[in-house]
């Protein structure tokens, strides 16, 4: 009964977290961040063997870490004396019975979908739960008293996501392992308020024309692209919103204008610029909540795009323009002149392909070294072709890089389990001196 009562404490300071801080100065966000950091820091120290050497040390003296880095000393960093194998052999299990809601000494233990050829894991407390549960809703779920119908597709539910039923909310998970004929048929049927799923799942809804009429659409897990954006707006009437979230925390979500915003009440975020000139740069993360798997200056490879123009929404958190994809994202190619390898930004592709979208319902690039296999979907394989040669030469040139070796496949296989990756860079090409 007390844990019940602890966790109800914790939601309600989750929520409160999100609706007391929307626009708070910059000034008085940096003095929270502080406070909450030295918070961390002391309940930490003293159950993380890793960090117990940095107690008393500001932010950046924390040494910066990235997934391997992190995999490497997971051992180490939990503060529930919890190894790595036991975790990714519960994870895997839940997985396999589609049973998610066991625990492991108490805490909850996730995996991500493992895109970059090495899951990640997540661990999270009853409490914890409980304080990103009333987050997360403040933040995207208008307050009502009618009871919200919340549908969510992903490839694996949580108990992180089922802490979010309650008296408001009846959440649904949608498994995406089952057949999708079925799945938009129980999705009818259930006729949610809120629609939540991977930019690429909503994108196969609208095209199946689904009569559902929900209140708001979130986006999740991927990469939203404007001619998906498009498509589903099209198709429901209501605007398309973003939650940006990943097993390192969730770090931005869309505001009631529908631009994203770092949650910088929850995050301290670091950014290690890419590009300074176009805003791109690299988080690196410190969650201010998290005390069971502590993360502390942890590195993503995502590439965001900081936007500087004020939002009318009064937040001052940082505003980002797109969350363009990942580091391995990026193609590269030789520069004409000196050999040097150029970075080519997945955005970049993305707009040279929209343009031959007449021709091309769906694509993926993979770069291995010199040579880019473009797959592809079309009614008009010599057209489409002759389109995208046409597109990325002119897009190669203006860049000055020398043109790769293209091979072309037609046909994809969807596969709703795994997250769409448009573009991957497997290999580069070498430095032509």
């Amino acid at each position: 009964m007390l844990g019940k009562v602890k966790q109800a404490c914790y939601f309600i300071y989750g929520y409160m977290i999100a609706i007391k801080c929307r626009t708070a100065s910059q000034e008085r966000t940096a003095n929270r961040q502080q406070q909450r950091f030295q918070k961390l820091i002391n309940h930490v120290a003293d159950k993380s063997h890793f960090y117990s050497r940095f107690k008393n040390q500001t932010l950046s003296k924390f040494p910066i870490i990235d997934k391997p880095l992190f995999l490497a000393h997971f051992d180490e960093i939990n503060t529930v004396g919890l190894d790595l194998k036991q975790c990714e052999e519960h994870g895997l299990k839940a997985e396999s019975d589609r049973d998610f809601n066991a625990v492991l000494k108490g805490v909850s233990v996730g995996l991500s979908s493992g895109t970059s050829n090495q899951r990640g894991v997540f661990l999270v407390s009853p409490c914890e739960q409980a304080l990103w549960a009333g987050y997360i809703i403040a933040k995207n779920i208008p307050f009502s008293f009618r009871k919200k119908k919340v549908a969510l597709f992903l490839r694996a539910n949580s108990n992180l996501y089922e802490s979010t039923n309650g008296l408001f909310m009846d959440f649904r998970f949608f498994d995406l392992t089952k057949s999708f004929d079925d799945l938009i048929a129980e999705l009818e049927a259930y006729n949610p308020h809120i629609l939540i799923a991977p930019a690429h799942v909503l994108d196969i809804i609208a095209k199946h024309q689904s009569t559902i009429k929900p209140d708001k659409i979130i986006s999740v897990a991927e990469v939203l692209e404007n001619s998906m954006r498009d498509r589903v707006e099209d198709c429901f009437p209501c605007k398309l919103h973003e939650i940006y979230q990943a097993t390192e925390g969730y770090i931005a979500s869309s505001c009631s204008h529908g631009n994203l915003h770092i949650n910088e009440d929850i995050l301290i975020v670091e950014k290690e610029w890419i590009d300074k000139e176009s805003g791109r740069f690299a988080p690196i993360i410190t969650d201010l909540n998290r005390r069971t798997l502590p993360i502390i200056r942890y590195r993503l490879n995502d590439i965001l795009i900081e936007e500087k123009a004020s939002c009318p929404c009064g937040s001052h958190f940082t505003r980002l323009q797109k969350i363009e994809g990942r580091e391995d994202d990026m193609l590269w190619l030789p520069h004409s002149t000196n050999g040097s390898l150029v970075a080519i930004f997945p955005d970049l592709i993305r707009r040279a392909m929209y343009i031959c979208q007449t021709q091309v319902s769906d694509y993926r690039i993979a770069q291995h070294g010199g040579v880019i296999s473009f797959t592809y979907k079309s009614d008009d394989a010599a057209k489409a072709e002759q389109d995208i040669t046409a597109t990325l030469t002119e897009l190669f040139t203006g860049l000055n890089v020398d043109k790769p070796e293209i091979n072309f496949n037609v046909g994809i296989k969807q596969d709703l389990m795994k997250k769409q990756r448009r573009i991957a860079c497997y290999q580069k090409p070498s430095f032509v001196d």
